[in-house]
């Protein structure tokens, strides 16, 4: 589910108008979610990997 630009309604993937106000939706207004998603989630293992090697565990008692 995406949201419209216009009045902030929720939108299903496959409409091309908002049901509520009526404007028009871009083409593969669902897609914006996923593409944002996939660079924070690699920065976030890259960070993830930075701290465990930044930050070992200590064996020693």
């Amino acid at each position: 589910m995406a949201k419209c630009h216009h009045c902030g309604r929720e939108v299903k993937a496959e409409d091309t108008v908002c049901a509520s106000c009526g404007i028009p939706l871009p083409p593969h207004h669902a897609d914006k979610r996923r593409r944002t998603f996939i660079p924070w989630f690699i920065a976030l293992v890259i960070f993830c990997f930075v701290m465990m090697w930044w930050l070992p565990p200590n064996w020693t008692s």
